[in-house]
């Protein structure tokens, strides 16, 4: 944050991204915010240690197991972040450790890791086909391995923010299935017939890619928005593929797309995982290996946008009232919470109206109370619907409703509530049984001036008693707290007739 901000063009160059690289490894290598645990599971001493001798410098926990026994032993007594796991392992079957993985709650999030030797290529889709997350080559470059565990550890911790929210997450891995709508894949590279053309026109037809082109220049301009997947191809002879990469994950028509970062590129600084890549392959994939990674590109896009719309229902309804759909009693301390500090730096004109449905519990003896609720439902959406874009209105109790107009005189105030009041009274409600039901409602008001220091629960509680003196007075009538004040007796005239 403090590099963009006084070094806003550092992202934009080479040297820029080198700088990003040694503080995004700096921190996974000699700090604690990457932390993580890792399992590793190969029947090979050398292999295991070769996997093992990069992460000791680094912030992780590393486990060892030679057989699948131990390995599910030690997951049994902690869950790991990761697990790297050999495909060779005696008496593996990978598609059932992955499925048991995934069903078990302590281990819904955490990464699976196929470890393969890099010519096994028919093994390395194997692995992606029953559950695995990556695939790695058995004896994997040092810097490739932290900069993944570093990208694991992102996803796992983003992951497990969503699922303490949403109890219906089903973990990161899910069985390889077909989508409900093609996945739109953008390639992006200098030139439409090329290498990375060529090699994704050699796609198996089953995903259901829906594939398109863009040159690195229209990227950058105009991200396609509708793209699940973007596939960056670097070649060894240009740079500008990682600022291309850097400016998709920042622009607001692509910051939610995947990225895929195909490169045989070493030694140019960040590794693109760190600068923002979802996954990173060599140029020699194969076809099917390449779909298999789009794909699951594809889905746990498409899971971030549902596990985002879920967390912001799931807040919409801690701020709504179930019943009549307005702000609760949550959102409405908040709302009043914020009011007052704005009110401190912008002093201004603000009225609070409280609205009390008239002779309720009557109500809900004579017709039951189910035609309350949808009285007191009706009610709020006519109220709510004779205010202005900015007000605020909600339900502040069983049968009370609160209202903040602001920048409002008290003459204007009143002249609200007036109408409020007649758009009740004249509103009839159907029941179920046919009846109509017209119910009315008393309010208090409360204005403060802009030179008026009054707190807004001053002016809650101020509504409040002018609601009391309206309900003493024979109700069905506004009454302005204050009531001497002649805007006070002017509401009270209008609405008594007097």
């Amino acid at each position: 944050i403090v590099i963009f901000k006084y070094f806003p063009n550092a992202f934009l160059t080479n040297s820029g991204n080198e700088l990003v690289s040694k503080v995004l490894t700096s921190t996974a290598e000699f700090g604690d915010t990457v932390t993580g645990t890792v399992l590793i599971i190969d029947a090979m001493s050398n292999r295991r240690i070769h996997l093992r001798a990069p992460l000791d410098t680094t912030a992780y926990e590393v486990d060892m197991a030679a057989t699948q026994a131990e390995g599910l032993a030690l997951i049994r007594k902690e869950a790991p972040d990761v697990v790297i796991i050999a495909d060779d392992l005696p008496g593996l079957h990978l598609r059932k450790f992955c499925k048991l993985l995934r069903t078990k709650p302590q281990t819904q999030l955490t990464t699976i890791v196929v470890a393969v030797q890099r010519e096994n290529q028919s093994a390395r889709v194997s692995a992606l086909i029953d559950g695995a997350h990556d695939v790695i080559d058995t004896f994997a470059d040092s810097a490739d391995l932290k900069a993944r565990l570093r990208k694991f550890m992102r996803i796992k911790n983003r992951a497990a923010a969503v699922h303490s929210q949403t109890p219906h997450d089903h973990g990161l891995a899910e069985p390889i299935t077909g989508f409900d709508r093609r996945a739109n894949v953008t390639l992006v590279t200098k030139l439409a017939a090329d290498h990375g053309s060529s090699l994704l026109c050699d796609l198996p037809v089953e995903p259901g890619l829906n594939i398109s082109h863009q040159t690195p220049e229209d990227v950058r301009r105009t991200p396609n928005e509708e793209t699940d997947v973007f596939v960056l191809f670097e070649s060894k002879t240009e740079d500008e593929t990682r600022d291309t990469l850097a400016i998709l994950k920042s622009h607001a028509a692509s910051c939610d797309s995947r990225v895929l970062f195909v490169t045989d590129v070493t030694g140019r600084g960040s590794s693109p995982l760190d600068l923002g890549a979802d996954d990173q392959v060599p140029s020699d994939i194969t076809p099917d290996e390449l779909a298999l990674r789009i794909t699951r590109l594809t889905r746990l896009k498409r899971a971030s946008e549902t596990a985002r719309k879920s967390a912001s229902e799931l807040g919409e309804m801690a701020y709504r009232d179930a019943l009549t759909g307005l702000n609760n009693r949550r959102a409405l301390d908040d709302y009043l919470a914020r009011t007052d500090r704005v009110r401190v730096e912008h002093p201004g004109r603000i009225a609070v109206l409280i609205a009390d449905i008239d002779h309720f519990k009557a109500i809900n003896d004579n017709h039951g109370h189910s035609a309350g609720d949808e009285i007191l439902a009706q009610i709020a959406k006519t109220m709510q619907s004779r205010l202005r874009a900015g007000d605020f209105i909600a339900r502040y109790g069983g049968e009370e409703f609160l209202i903040v107009l602001p920048d409002v005189s008290a003459k204007d105030a009143g002249a609200v509530a007036n109408r409020l009041r007649d758009a009740v009274a004249r509103n009839a409600i159907a029941l179920e049984d046919h009846t109509h039901v017209r119910a009315t409602v008393s309010i208090g008001v409360a204005v403060a001036a802009k030179s008026d220091q009054k707190t807004m629960h001053a002016l809650r509680h101020a509504a409040d008693r002018a609601l009391y003196d309206a309900k003493r007075n024979g109700r069905n009538r506004i009454e302005l707290a204050g009531a001497c004040t002649p805007h006070g007796r002017a509401i009270c005239r209008a609405e008594t007739g007097s």
